[in-house]
Formats: structure tokens, C-alpha cells, sequence
């Protein structure tokens, strides 16, 4: 019996580590191409289609949406507002914008005056807001629980970190890529021009 031998690595063993390389691989390509598009679209598609988030800060909204969650917002002619559609806006004497129920509407078209009021609150809203402006924020879609998370995002600290983590992760990968496709750009038949 020769001991200098060593066994040999079962061939399954082999290709199925190799499939575990390639399957992680490929979710963390998902994984990075997912949070890019995420990132992609906050932040240069939604400004563009003038699509905006407002995190919940108050209750008087409930049931339709509670303290920390999203209001996803679209621009509206102030021509084609209706009652029962949530508008965002500032009221009058106030410096925060309000998300509140439209329950009514006069004026002129392009200066409408609100009627609004909270769907929690027993009374409506003691101020009648007029719209100067052509377009309005309206909602369109409410995300639960995640204007705590814009809330967090907002604040110096939290921000700079994201956007250090977020730099440095595509940092990574591009000198990731670069090492990995370094080996098989230099060929090891090039004559040294030095010599």
C-alpha cells in the first residue's frame, strides 16, 4: 500500500460545492441589482415622474393610515380634485403640510378652496385652504410602517452612513470585478517589452 497517495475528492462532492458557489453568486447579483434599482428609482425616477413620500406623523387619519406609515404622492391638476381625495398641502397659518380629507370644494377652479378634514377627528378642519398653485400632491398609495424608516433616513447621522455603506458596497464590487477579471486579461505568452 503506497501512503503517498491521497484519496480523491468525490466528483459530486466537487460539482456540488460549485453549484452552491454559482447559486450564491447569483442571488447576490439579484440581491446588489434589486437595491440598485430601489436606490435607482427614490431617487432619480420617482423626482422626475414628481412622485414624493411623506412619512405619517399624527393619527388623525386612522383607519385610512397610522403614525409611521408612507404616503406615496402624485401631482394633481387643483382643477381635477374631488372630495374623498386625501390632498397634501399647507394650511393656512401653519408651516408642516397636512394630509387631510377633501370634503368639499368652492372657488374657482384654478384657486379652489378646501373644505377638509381628518377621518379620525370628530369635527372638520377649522381653516378653508385655497390653492394658488396648478398642481397638488394627492395620495395614491400608502406603505405601512415604512415612514419610520424615512423618518431615520432623514436624520445627518443615519443618512451619511447609508450613504457611506452604499459607496463603499459599490467600491467593493467594482475592485472585486476588476480582480477577478485581471487573470484572464494578462496573457502569459506577451513578450516583456523590457527585455
Amino acid at each position: 500500500m503506497n501512503y503517498t497517495d491521497t484519496p480523491a475528492t468525490p466528483r459530486w462532492a466537487a460539482s456540488s460545492r460549485a453549484r452552491v458557489i454559482a447559486a450564491s453568486r447569483v442571488i447576490g447579483t439579484c440581491f446588489a441589482t434589486i437595491i440598485t434599482l430601489a436606490v435607482l428609482g427614490l431617487f432619480v425616477v420617482a423626482p422626475l415622474l414628481h412622485i414624493g413620500f411623506s412619512p405619517v406623523l399624527t393619527g388623525s387619519m386612522r383607519p385610512a393610515y397610522a403614525p409611521g406609515d408612507l404616503l406615496v404622492t402624485a401631482q394633481a391638476d387643483v382643477s381635477s380634485l374631488n372630495p374623498g381625495q386625501i390632498a397634501v398641502f399647507t394650511p393656512p397659518g401653519e408651516t408642516v403640510p397636512y394630509a387631510h380629507r377633501i370634503t368639499a370644494i368652492s372657488g374657482s377652479p384654478a384657486q379652489p378652496v378646501l373644505t377638509t378634514k381628518g377621518d379620525a377627528n370628530p369635527a372638520p378642519d377649522s381653516w378653508r385652504a385655497t390653492l394658488s398653485q396648478p398642481q397638488v400632491p394627492v395620495v395614491i398609495a400608502i406603505v405601512p410602517s415604512a415612514g419610520n424608516a424615512l423618518l431615520w433616513i432623514q436624520n445627518p447621522v443615519p443618512r451619511a452612513l447609508l450613504t457611506a455603506l452604499f459607496g463603499l458596497t459599490l467600491t467593493g464590487g467594482a475592485v472585486r470585478w476588476i480582480l477577478k477579471a485581471a487573470p484572464h486579461q494578462i496573457s502569459p505568452t506577451t513578450p516583456d517589452p523590457a527585455v
